[in-house]
């Protein structure tokens, strides 16, 4: 079997089909939404995974999560693999967004990173690995595709809240093919300034909401900063606030009753969300005088990310890296992301789930999104070699 031609088969088929996220906007064009790749990928699986049971469920309107599941027995070990379906946008791209293009030795197109190339390692994993076994896998597995990720990852809460069992999750992000079993996660959320708009001639005669919202951006890159960055994890490193969109006024010569900014910080393993959000607010209401700080409105999170952190010595994890260290005994420790996904909202319900995957999370997102070829073609090998050996 030529995996690389497999691979790129695959990666093209999933690639072509557009699935950006279309957030709370409820776009229907064809670029939007995760159904059509979702019954691409689906399709594919019943073709070459016959064993595998395949079904869907609606998440959002129109947009199902996707699942594959075999069954090797009830006293063998059960491994969820979970990844997404969605995309970002593909405003600004350099390249044709939906052809896969191949050069240098690079993978080119929207999701070829993240992650429809994390979907391609993990079904070619898994036929590999029962190519290998003679069609008869040591494992059950459950394969979810999920929507949203993206946005607000209700694909996976949904996942979850249908009591999913398992001894060990792998979730699907490049992370250059290191096993993450801690990750940050965040919280976002809008501040505003209220003011009273004049006209510009006579400023004195109103308060400028943009000059409300500039003290309380002083006092991020400042005071909240130094004491959100002293806060650090061994793996993760330092936790981060970030003004990250700013919007305020109406006209050059109308003085603004109203300027906004959101606020995007990245919570380490350690961190309490609720704990997170009040210092911040703490910290301004130090900072600013009474009349600046009675004209600020502080909104509630819009989105609320938790961090990822594990039990190291759980016989899962302990399993899964006696596996790795066959090949890489000097190179095997579990490692820490900066960026958040899935796998934190996996974890908390019971089951050890690290993070793993081909590609870097430098080349996610990106105008030229691009997966290497041959970190792919060894996610596929170290999948098939875990579902295979995994004991527990």
């Amino acid at each position: 079997m030529d995996w690389k031609e497999e691979a790129f088969i695959l990666l093209e088929q999933l690639v072509r089909v557009p699935s950006v996220n279309p957030e709370d906007h409820g776009e229907t064009s064809e670029l939007f939404g995760e159904k059509a790749v979702g019954d691409k990928l689906l399709a594919y699986i019943k073709k070459y995974l016959p064993d595998f049971f395949c079904w869907q469920e609606e998440v959002l309107p129109n947009r199902f999560n996707c699942y594959a599941s075999y069954k090797a027995g009830e006293d063998c070990p059960t491994i969820l693999l979970e990844t997404h379906l969605d995309t970002v946008s593909i405003q600004g791209m350099s390249i044709d967004p939906f052809t896969l293009k191949s050069e240098g030795g690079r993978w080119y197109g929207r999701g070829a990173c993240d992650a429809k190339g994390q979907i391609a390692a993990m079904v070619l994993g898994i036929r590999k690995a029962m190519m290998e076994c003679g069609g008869q896998l040591p494992i059950n597995i459950l394969f979810a595709a999920v929507v949203d990720e993206e946005h607000k990852h209700r694909g996976v809460d949904f996942l979850v809240k249908n009591s999913v069992h398992a001894d060990l999750a792998i979730v699907g992000e490049p992370t250059e093919l290191q096993f993450a079993a801690f990750h940050k996660g965040s919280i976002r959320f809008e501040v505003n300034a209220l003011g009273t708009s004049v006209h510009s001639a006579t400023p004195w005669e109103g308060v400028n909401a943009i000059e409300i919202m500039a003290d309380v951006i002083q006092v991020l890159k400042t005071a909240a900063k130094e004491t959100v960055e002293y806060k650090t994890h061994p793996l993760c490193g330092k936790s981060s606030i970030s003004v990250t969109l700013i919007a305020g006024g109406e006209q050059v010569n109308i003085i603004p009753d109203t300027c906004s900014i959101h606020i995007d910080r990245r919570l380490n393993p350690q961190e309490d969300w609720e704990e997170a959000f009040n210092e911040i607010k703490n910290i301004v209401k130090q900072h600013v005088t009474d009349s600046v700080w009675a004209k600020i409105r502080w909104n509630d999170p819009y989105l609320i990310d938790p961090p990822l952190t594990n039990n190291l010595t759980d016989k899962a994890l302990v399993s899964l890296a006696e596996i790795m260290k066959q090949d890489k005994p000097e190179d095997v420790s579990y490692v820490g992301l900066p960026f958040g996904c899935d796998a934190s909202k996996i974890q908390p319900v019971g089951i050890p789930t690290v993070v793993f995957g081909p590609g870097s999370i430098q080349q996610a997102h990106t105008a030229d999104e691009w997966i290497d070829e041959n970190s792919l073609l060894q996610a596929i090998e170290i999948y098939a070699k875990i579902f295979q050996h995994l004991k527990l």
